[in-house]
């Protein structure tokens, strides 16, 4: 899923008025999906997030989202699937650093509007989790294409010759936390993967600079192309990361990870060629699969309106 679906608009923000909203204690329950509430807090915080995108619709398009990431999450605790914070907070990074803000200053502007950054978290995460959900219906359906057609979708294109790509040699870092730390320890080794990462003085001396910090983990070296990096706050990160720097930390189950850009460098590779023509085809045969699997998932759920 890309970043740029995130994306709040800074001048959006600043133009929306201020509205006063029922606080969470006060709101009551607008709707059940099977037995799990949707209140009018949610409704009046989607309807104002919304608007700050520019969508319209108002409050019937805000229910209708907030009913259909309900279910999803609820599919989603069926087949074992889950989207971490850190990952949402990769994204909430990235609309920050594209609107010029921080992410604590991305959170005070959307206060400003009165609207809790709970609530945009929340849509990133859905969109996230609907994503896996999507990919994994493809896979159980076959989703795949014949190398052949491939290579006739690539000389259709024009793109049978090799074509330049980037490729991106990465050695992750990362600032263990034990699970069950308490928030005041997970905070403090945030601070010191930041610290190390504004010290670090590249990949050449990367074990001597770590070697004397305490539960400091340096994984083994991995390769990918700019075709992998695409649609996620993660590749992005990698692809405006200079060499010899290190991308921002990313909480994950292990504690704080970064990578070290050790080199990016441009290589012929038919490989990119065939990934472009390969995802073109798939969204293809995938295009009506996502709303399909909703309409699917609607009729089986037990959605009562109060």
């Amino acid at each position: 899923m890309r970043a740029a679906r995130y994306i709040l608009s800074a001048v959006v923000v600043a133009a929306l008025a201020a509205a006063t909203l029922l606080s969470a204690e006060a709101s009551s329950i607008r709707v059940k999906v099977d037995d799990q509430p949707i209140t009018t807090y949610d409704i009046q915080q989607r309807t104002l997030l919304l608007k700050m995108t520019g969508a319209k619709g108002g409050e019937k398009v805000a229910t209708d989202e907030l009913i259909d990431e309900t279910i999803q999450f609820i599919e989603a605790a069926k087949m074992g699937m889950g989207v971490s914070e850190g990952r949402v907070d990769a994204a909430i990074d990235d609309i920050a650093a594209r609107v010029k803000m921080t992410p604590k200053q991305l959170s005070q502007a959307l206060a400003q509007q009165g609207v809790d950054i709970a609530t945009l978290r929340r849509r990133i995460k859905a969109q996230m989790i609907w994503g896996q959900l999507v990919q994994a219906r493809a896979r159980l359906r076959g989703g795949s294409v014949k190398g052949s057609d491939v290579t006739a979708a690539m000389f259709a294109d024009g793109n049978a010759e090799d074509i330049k790509t980037t490729e991106y040699t990465l050695k992750p870092v990362i600032f263990v936390v034990p699970k069950g730390s308490s928030g005041g320890y997970d905070a403090q080794r945030r601070r010191e993967a930041e610290a190390f990462r504004g010290r670090f003085r590249g990949c050449d001396t990367i074990m001597e600079q770590t070697s004397q910090l305490k539960e400091v983990v340096v994984r083994s070296t991995i390769r990918r192309t700019s075709e992998e990096l695409q649609g996620s706050p993660e590749g992005r990160d990698i692809q405006e990361t200079p060499p010899g720097k290190l991308t921002r930390p990313l909480k994950t189950d292990d504690g704080y990870a970064m990578l070290a850009v050790c080199t990016a460098k441009s290589i012929q590779s038919n490989a990119a060629a065939r990934v472009q023509a390969e995802n073109k085809l798939l969204d293809e045969i995938n295009k009506d699969l996502g709303k399909d699997y909703m309409d699917e998932l609607r009729k089986k759920a037990v959605i009562q309106y109060m």
